[in-house]
């Protein structure tokens, strides 16, 4: 039986990147039934809204320019209709819904056995060319999106190969004067508009890198998938789990694979979190199918063609299978983390909930835990997805925020200089895409003088002193934060199939002794995540009468927040365990929490703002740089970044400095430090040592350039430390106590410029400058 495909499967494929998902859309039903294939067949609420988006523009482009659409709903535009419209025969600008079915097997499908189904573009509009009469083509999809995609793009770039080819056709049997943009175009909501409207924006894209995408699929891609064996009792396709696949209307079928039920040696290693597409392939070829078998793959990392990523997490991905394989909670080989500290007498949370469709907040909601008890907990749902409403939700919370964090800084300002006996306040998150998203939504309103305010003292939370910053995670400088489950990734092995799921998460750590689990209303459960959905986001902004009550969608929000509480104060205790045999687990530096004194909000004029920014991207770099050096040092080899098991040799005075001899071991010889770094310790490795920016002076060094005739020589390294730094204590404890094998070289964090910069916008504020 000939196998036929659509657009969709093009742009499942590039959306997804899932072979087996594919071979089931290349299937009819009577062989996915064969196969024991339940498809679930709900309309998703994601496609019913891009259908009703669709239709809303199409009847405003029909009002105001024309488009000649199908005579009967739902249904393709006939093809008699089609080609009178790609001759020029029907005088409108656009058609929709037009039914692209060359008669004969399309160039970019011969030889491989598949046949084409229905190819529906949502509009093609015909103008003339500008250099003469030919009628020039373009090929538009209407999508209820903020963001035109890659795969949007692929499945636009599929449309115009299928009508290349039916122009084909039809220019053999009457001439059409036909020419195809070499542009196509994706219709998405408005930056300033929402998913409810008519209103579109265009986003036009050159096809040539969408077309060879697709070329090379059709052609060296689906065939091998086609040729898969589906049936009774067999399944060929490869598939892998992971947190798209929610979208995915087999995932009921394919789930079964990593049922909590199964025994580890049924259990797909999918079902491993963190395991990547390639990394199961990968995994594959070495007979590693199964939990059981990834647990017990001792050596991995060294196994031949693993690829350098997965070897590098090999170790933790093998702990993560133990962890499912046992239902345990199991600690990684990470002594440590630098991204929370060990004491928070105030825990401020907040948790974010975000709509992709109108990106705009759907929730946010925040609690303040001090000593134990909640004294403050505020909740908003705004009331549409407008800018307003989300303003609205935003002062409201982030206001509660700064108020609490205004009087924790009052408090400690009452107390005596270098006091520690203040109140250490910090900020947290569960998921990092939160802390993103709350972030964006900030960026919307940079207008709205309350949430700018808003923003710059929370700029202020970074000390002015030079002392370990508050973390932050990738992409958000000005919201110093702690993301928990970032934490809880470094530190431990959960039982659970995504680690970025409150539900699953706080659940394993529940039998390990959290405290308030989440466990959501039927309405809130989802497989993969456990914000909102948007299921659960739609009918409110819709106002369905379908949409669950506000009231409940708080109850939520105050569920999550207390489960993000239990697992913070689950993870403070585990580390005064830890801390009572000499190995804490949590080693970011903090003071009692004060507002920054050099930086006031509401007087900023733009040099305090460009000051804030050159502070922020400082603290910023020097967090990174800590977040690596708190890595093992195995890892922090593998890196590149540094030199791990030195020995030292001797050590002979140059000049106003000391040379240091080493010998270099093979694991590190493929380090990319080298004498132009500027930003080097040389350490024992003791993570008192190494993860102390106030010690790096004193422990500084450079790599000397290989002298003539010894460029080659891997097996040795010469560093160079200054007079002052060689006669400190620190550093001639290192010289007398540091082991054979037990040298370091570490790439941390130096920035020449920022203290420059910080002091010539200081003296433009002032009116000093020349």
């Amino acid at each position: 039986m000939a196998k036929g495909f659509s657009a969709s499967t093009i742009k499942s494929w590039f959306q997804y990147r899932c072979e087996r998902k594919v071979r089931f859309e290349l299937s009819s039903n009577e062989e996915l039934r064969a196969a024991a294939v339940v498809k679930d067949i709900r309309q998703a609420s994601w496609a019913a809204l891009g259908t009703a988006y669709e239709a809303r523009v199409v009847r405003r482009l029909g009002h105001e320019q024309g488009v000649r659409t199908p005579v009967t709903p739902r249904e393709p535009l006939d093809e008699k209709v089609t080609a009178a419209f790609l001759r020029g025969l029907i005088q409108v600008p656009y058609v929709a819904q037009a039914n692209l079915t060359p008669r004969s097997v399309p160039r970019f499908l011969a030889g491989t056995g598949l046949t084409l189904n229905r190819n529906l573009p949502d509009l093609i509009r015909r103008a003339k060319d500008d250099g003469g009469d030919s009628h020039l083509f373009t090929v538009i999809d209407v999508k209820a999106t903020r963001r035109a995609t890659a795969f949007h793009k692929t499945q636009v770039a599929f449309y115009v190969r299928v009508l290349e080819e039916l122009l084909r056709e039809l220019d053999a049997s009457a001439p059409t004067g036909a020419m195809l943009d070499p542009f196509g175009e994706i219709w998405r909501i408005p930056d300033d508009g929402t998913a409810e409207g008519d209103a579109w924006q265009v986003e036009r894209f050159a096809l040539g890198p969408y077309l060879r995408l697709v070329d090379e699929f059709c052609n060296d891609i689906l065939p091998g998938i086609g040729a898969k064996k589906l049936g009774p009792g067999i399944d060929q396709t490869f598939f892998h789990l992971y947190f798209k696949c929610e979208q995915c209307e087999y995932l009921g079928h394919c789930s079964k694979s990593i049922d909590p039920s199964l025994p580890p040696e049924r259990r797909d290693v999918s079902a491993v979190p963190g395991l990547t597409h390639e990394g199961k392939r990968s995994l594959q070829r070495l007979k590693i199918r199964s939990l059981r078998d990834l647990s017990k793959a001792s050596g991995l990392s060294g196994a031949p063609g693993l690829g350098w990523s997965l070897s590098r997490r090999a170790a933790l991905l093998a702990a993560r299978a133990q962890a499912l394989a046992t239902g345990s909670v199991l600690r990684t080989e990470e002594e440590h983390t630098f991204l929370m500290p060990p004491r928070a007498d105030s825990i401020l949370m907040l948790t974010v909930d975000h709509d992709p469709v109108d990106d705009r907040l759907a929730a946010i909601g925040y609690r303040r835990v001090h000593n134990g008890t909640v004294q403050t907990e505020r909740v908003e749902v705004p009331a549409s997805g407008s800018l307003a409403d989300e303003a609205a939700a935003m002062i409201s919370v982030l206001g509660a925020l700064i108020l609490d964090l205004t009087e924790i800084d009052q408090a400690n300002a009452a107390l005596p200089p270098g006091s520690a006996d203040g109140v250490y306040a910090h900020i947290f998150f569960y998921e990092p895409a939160e802390a993103t998203n709350l972030q964006h939504a900030i960026g919307r309103h940079l207008d709205n003088e309350i949430i700018r305010t808003g923003l710059l003292h929370l700029v202020r939370l970074f000390p002015p002193d030079d002392i370990v910053p508050e973390p932050e995670f990738r992409g958000v400088h000005h919201l110093p934060a702690t993301t928990v489950r970032s934490v809880l990734e470094q530190l431990y092995a959960l039982p659970v199939a995504v680690a970025y799921d409150l539900r699953q998460t706080s659940q394993a750590l529940a039998l390990a002794g959290a405290r308030e689990p989440y466990r959501p209303a039927e309405a809130f459960a989802r497989p993969f995540s456990s914000l909102l959905s948007i299921d659960v986001i739609r009918p409110i902004r819709e106002k369905s009468e379908t949409a669950v009550a506000p009231g409940k969608i708080v109850d939520d929000v105050r569920s999550r927040l207390a489960a993000l509480q239990g697992i913070v104060d689950w993870l403070f205790e585990q580390n005064a365990t830890a801390t009572t045999v000499g190995s804490p687990l949590l080693r970011l530096a903090k003071k009692p929490f004060r507002f920054q004194d050099t930086f006031n909000p509401l007087n900023a004029a733009d040099l305090d703002v460009l000051l804030a920014c050159e502070l922020l991207e400082s603290r910023a770099g020097l967090l990174d740089a800590l977040i690596g050096l708190a890595q093992p040092s195995a890892r922090r080899r593998d890196s590149g970044r540094s030199l791990t098991g030195l020995t030292f040799l001797k050590e002979w005075k140059f000049g106003g400095s000391h040379v240091l001899l080493f010998t270099v071991p093979e694991a590190s010889r493929d380090s990319e430090l080298g004498p132009g770094d500027l930003d080097l310790i040389l350490h024992d490795d003791s993570p008192d040592l190494r993860l102390n920016p106030g010690l790096w002076s004193q422990i500084e060094c450079r790599i000397r350039p290989k002298s003539a005739g010894f460029e080659d020589r891997r097996d040795q390294l010469q560093v160079e430390v200054s007079d002052a730094v060689f006669r400190t204590a620190i550093f001639q404890d290192l010289m007398r106590t540091t082991s054979p094998g037990g040298w370091c070289v570490d790439s941390a964090f130096k920035d020449i410029n920022a203290p420059r910069a910080v002091a010539f916008l200081a003296n433009l504020a002032q009116g000093t400058a020349p």
